[in-house]
């Protein structure tokens, strides 16, 4: 008698193939909720106000940073405090060929990578000799080296409040509006997630993984640790170079004033708080310190908060970022990615309770 094929499970992996393979839609929970955010990303920047749709683009560009630090420090595990100053990087070079050499965006977001993938490269050099704190004491050398050159140039060239950088075109398209800003920043968003993605299923990303949880094993097992420790933060640094370059177009300014070291603790706590080494704690974790500060400005004016709150409103929004990262680390250390995939995994499989396997003392 013919034994009949039970039904194949799209919640269940049979091979290697299938669980390696990026399968963003393929199950029914993820695909009817696929649809479900994809209209209401299209239909937001229509319907909300253009507050909202200027919040949900500096969480865009927050998102593309964290993806980038997040490859370098999560996922490779190398400690880096020089974010700040790589986004400075790519700024000022945008300033400097659009102002001075009058560059469309195609010509400088690409010289703003090739600038971030050498000071990459400069960065990366450390990490052949030094790790952990030693290593993230020499990327903040590099930040105040990028910021303290930036500095230099803006206050020579008597841009004392910033430099300013007209919009961008492309061809007759010009992008000033913030609605076409909101399409474009996604899109990359996207692009940026899904590039990272297939980057850590292919061989520097199992070489980061390795080198992250035990540097001497993967040396010993033949993986050539200092390339792919310069290689990580080349990438890591050519993306954030990039980032800084569309948030200096999108503001229409570079001063380097937007780039101290507290913002370099911002991406910080993105990272930890959206999950160390996930791609979507990376944009949770920048939606949820990107919205903090304005949603705390928001609640000021709701309650009519005044006085010594409202007078130190900056220090009380960092204060802030060091609670969310001490809360993250105390009680949920894997992040929002982590308690995201234990909701996720509740819905597809209700109601039905997954048990884990339980140890029966003999």
């Amino acid at each position: 008698m013919k034994k009949k094929a039970c039904p194949k499970s799209s919640y269940l992996k049979t091979s290697i193939s299938e669980d390696m393979a990026i399968k963003a839609f393929d199950t029914p929970f993820r695909k009817k909720w696929a649809v479900v955010g994809l209209m209401v990303a299209i239909v937001f920047p229509f319907v909300a106000s253009p507050f909202f749709v200027h919040i949900s683009n500096l969480i865009a560009i927050a998102c593309i940073g964290a993806m980038a630090l997040n490859l370098l420090s999560g996922n490779a595990g190398l400690l880096s405090l020089g974010q700040a100053g790589f986004l400075a990087s790519g700024a000022f070079m945008t300033a400097v060929m659009t102002v001075n050499f009058s560059m469309p965006i195609w010509v400088t977001i690409p010289a703003a990578a090739i600038v971030g993938a050498i000071l990459g490269f400069i960065s990366g050099l450390p990490s052949l000799r030094l790790k952990g704190i030693y290593l993230g004491l020499s990327t903040l050398a590099m930040h105040y080296i990028i910021t303290y050159a930036c500095s230099e140039y803006q206050f020579f060239s008597g841009y004392n409040f910033g430099i300013v950088i007209k919009d961008p075109s492309v061809g007759p398209f010009v992008l000033a509006d913030d609605r076409a800003w909101y399409f474009l920043l996604w899109i990359i968003v996207g692009m940026v997630g899904l590039f990272i993605t297939n980057l850590l299923r292919s061989r520097p990303g199992r070489a980061w993984v390795a080198i992250r949880n035990r540097d001497i094993a993967a040396e010993v097992m033949g993986i050539n640790i200092g390339y792919y420790k310069v290689l990580a933060f080349v990438v890591s640094t050519t993306i954030t170079a990039m980032v800084g370059s569309l948030y200096a177009y999108y503001t229409n300014v570079a001063s380097i004033e937007e780039y101290s070291f507290m913002l370099t603790i911002g991406y910080l706590a993105m990272i930890i708080s959206g999950g160390m080494g996930s791609v979507l704690g990376s944009i949770m974790g920048a939606f949820i310190i990107t919205s903090l500060p304005h949603s705390l400005m928001y609640l000021f004016g709701l309650f009519e908060v005044s006085g010594v709150l409202k007078d130190y409103f900056f220090s009380l929004q960092f204060a802030l970022f060091g609670l969310v990262i001490i809360i993250f680390l105390l009680v949920e250390p894997l992040g929002l990615a982590e308690i995201w995939r234990r909701v996720r995994v509740y819905f597809e499989l209700w109601p039905f309770r997954y048990k884990p396997l339980s140890v029966t003392k003999r």
